[in-house]
Order: C-alpha cells, then sequence, then structure tokens
C-alpha cells in the first residue's frame, strides 16, 4: 500500500492489477465449485487454471508494494487506527447485516460447504458468527488485512534495521530469507521451516527494501521481466493441467490433489515469489504519468479486498448473487467471470469510496483534529 503522500500512478496500476488478480482468484477459490472427482471439462480447465497463482501473485504484489513504501515512511499511529477501523467498519457491517437479514451463508465454523456445495450448506448467521464479527483482527476475518496491519506495527524497528546493513549485508539476509521460506519450505516433510504469514510480509519488505535503494540491474530490463513472468505464469498453467489430467490416473496425485495442485505457485514457494519480482519490476519501471482516476480507483483497493473477501460474504457474493452454479457447464462461463470481476471490482470500489468520504474522513478529522488541539493546549 502506497502510503507517501503523492502517489506515482505506476504503483497504483500495480495496486488496481493486483486486486483484479484477487478478486479473479477468489471467485474461482469460492464461486466456481467443482467436487474433487468432478469430470473433467474445458470449464474445470480453466477455472482450476486461474485458480491459485493468480491468488498468490496478487498477494506477493501487495506486499511487495507495501514493502517498498512503508521502508521510506514513517511510522504513524493515525495509519495504524485508520487501517484497523476500515477493517472493523465491514466486518461489522456486514456481519449485522447478514445476521439480521438471516441471509444463508457458510459462516466461519461451516465445512460442509466443502462436500455439499453452497446452496445445501448454506445456513443463516449465527451469534457467534456475528460475535466474531466484531473481532476480525483478532479472529482474522480477513487474514491479509489482519496481517498486514501486524506487520505494519513492526515497520519503524524493520526501517532502523536498513540503516545499519550495506547492501552486502542486506543481499545476504534476503538470500537467506527466500532460501528458509520459499525453497527449504518445498521440500515435502521437511520440519526445519515452519510458515507463518508475518514473516513473509517481512521478507517481501526485504526484498523490496532492496529493491528500492539498490535496483538491481537484472531487474530494470523490462525485456527479461516480461519473459519471466509469462514463462513462470505459462508453467504454472501447464502445472495445474498436469495435475488434473493425472488425476484420474495416479491414485497418490488424487490422494494429495491439493498438495500437487498447488505446489510450485503457493505464496510460500520460491516460483510464486520470483514471478511477483518480475511483475512488481514490470511496474516499478513503468513510465506513466500520474493519473487522478488510476490513483482514486486504488485508493479503495483495500476495501475493495475487505468487502468481497469477508468470510460471511464471499460465498454469498458468487453463489447466491451471481449464480455461478448455473454457469459450470456454459460456453458463456468465461466471458461470465470477466463481467463478475468488473461489476464487483467498481461496486465495492463505489462503496469504499463513499465510506472514505463520509465515514472515514470525518470520523478522522473529528479524532485526530480533536487530538491537535488537546497537545497546542
Amino acid at each position: 500500500m502506497n502510503t507517501g503522500k503523492v502517489r506515482a500512478s505506476n504503483f497504483e496500476l500495480l495496486r488496481i492489477f493486483s486486486m483484479i488478480l484477487i478478486v479473479l482468484n477468489h471467485l474461482c477459490q469460492h464461486g466456481i465449485w467443482f467436487r474433487l472427482d468432478a469430470e473433467i471439462t474445458t470449464n474445470l480447465c480453466i477455472s482450476n487454471c486461474l485458480l491459485g497463482w493468480t491468488g498468490s501473485l496478487g498477494n506477493w504484489l501487495f506486499v511487495l508494494t507495501s514493502g517498498y513504501f512503508v521502508s521510506k515512511s514513517e511510522f504513524s499511529w493515525k495509519k495504524v487506527f485508520k487501517l484497523w477501523s476500515q477493517v472493523f467498519f465491514y466486518s461489522v457491517i456486514i456481519g449485522v447485516i447478514l445476521y439480521l437479514s438471516q441471509t444463508p451463508l457458510i459462516g466461519f465454523y461451516n465445512e460442509d460447504y466443502i462436500e455439499l456445495g453452497f446452496f445445501e450448506a448454506a445456513k443463516p448467521a449465527t451469534l457467534i458468527d456475528l460475535a466474531q464479527s466484531f473481532a476480525p483482527t483478532l479472529y482474522s476475518n480477513n487474514w491479509f488485512a489482519s496481517s498486514y496491519l501486524l506487520f505494519y506495527c513492526f515497520t519503524p524497528f524493520l526501517n532502523e534495521s536498513l540503516k545499519v546493513l550495506d547492501e552486502k549485508k542486506h543481499k545476504h539476509l534476503v538470500i537467506l530469507m527466500i532460501f528458509a521460506g520459499t525453497i527449504i519450505y518445498m521440500i515435502y516433510g521437511q520440519r526445519l521451516f515452519d510458515e507463518g504469514n508475518l514473516f513473509y510480509f517481512i521478507l517481501g519488505y526485504y526484498v523490496a527494501s532492496y529493491i528500492r535503494i539498490y535496483d538491481p540491474k537484472l531487474l530494470k530490463n523490462n525485456k527479461i521481466n516480461i519473459i519471466g513472468c509469462v514463462t513462470l505464469s505459462t508453467c504454472f498453467i501447464l502445472w495445474i493441467l498436469m495435475v488434473l489430467y493425472y488425476r484420474d490416473k495416479v491414485p497418490f496425485i488424487a490422494n494429495h490433489y491439493m498438495q500437487f495442485f498447488s505446489y510450485p505457485f503457493a505464496m510460500t514457494r520460491f516460483p510464486s515469489l520470483l514471478n511477483a519480482i518480475f511483475v512488481f519490476s514490470i511496474f516499478h519501471h513503468l513510465k506513466i504519468e500520474n493519473n487522478k482516476l488510476i490513483n482514486t480507483l486504488a485508493g479503495t483497493t483495500f476495501g475493495i479486498y475487505l468487502i468481497h473477501e469477508n468470510q460471511l460474504l464471499n460465498m454469498v457474493i458468487w453463489h447466491k448473487l451471481f449464480q455461478f452454479d448455473l454457469f459450470l457447464d456454459s460456453k458463456f462461463l468465461f466471458a461470465y467471470m470477466i463481467f463478475a470481476i468488473i461489476i464487483v471490482f467498481l461496486v465495492c470500489a463505489g462503496i469504499d469510496w463513499l465510506r472514505q468520504r463520509y465515514v472515514e474522513k470525518p470520523l478522522m478529522n473529528l479524532i485526530f483534529s480533536k487530538q491537535q488541539k488537546e497537545i497546542k493546549a
């Protein structure tokens, strides 16, 4: 997230691109429901080829962008409150509306969706669901938001570390963290390293801050960056097609389907991080003039995430509102996916713009202007 006062539109465009990838991933993950033993069709291949790696790429891009900007910014409790209040606002509002309307949904503890699908498993929100909506960061209603908020609280100390790291030490730290967190972790059954969201935010911070401070020559050539991200993205798609092809032919793959499916492109894997670095570098060196529309739209991306990926609302959007279950065998599935992504993105962006204007701005002015008056007094 861009924390600078003047937003560079190349990075703001990257935020928009990242959020489109994340919405696409969530559509495939939550909206297009296929049993693991479902017949392999063209639509299943399309949706699965867009699943997983798009979300990992989008998440890594947000982590890298955040690390890039916070490495040169001052810590602010005002921003902590601003972030927390945004997460709290959407979680509570959505939780209360869904609880009072008794809308059938997949709650925090409803595991039946995996076997039954949305319409058979959906139940009205419980009091436990409602209570958990009032503690979204503690119970991770949105894992990325909770992890980012915690990560941001560490940034003053991370920024201090940059003052004592020369280029050589900074590079060695990045290599060590990448080796431990994305290469060793790829070894099946290893117990040397266990993943944690905070680790990957800190890893992204050191990678992005290294790029910002030293601007490596290898990443300056956008032709190489484009070839790199196209090659890796293609490999991810081919891997998915291979796993789908052998799913019914090799019992071991069928019995460990999810481990095989996401093996090279999960967020904890080195190829996923490398792909994100290539894409990040493309936008880093993209020369475009500052654009008010791009910057305004990018300023709503965090809100788009908080709305459409709310744990009570996400499947309601894709199954009940867009009714993707009716399009599983349709030749228009891919076109409908594009339509749904655009609508979700724009509607959520509009909602967050209104929240910023009529909720956040008055609230921040009320709290922090009062604080300033007390300091002066």
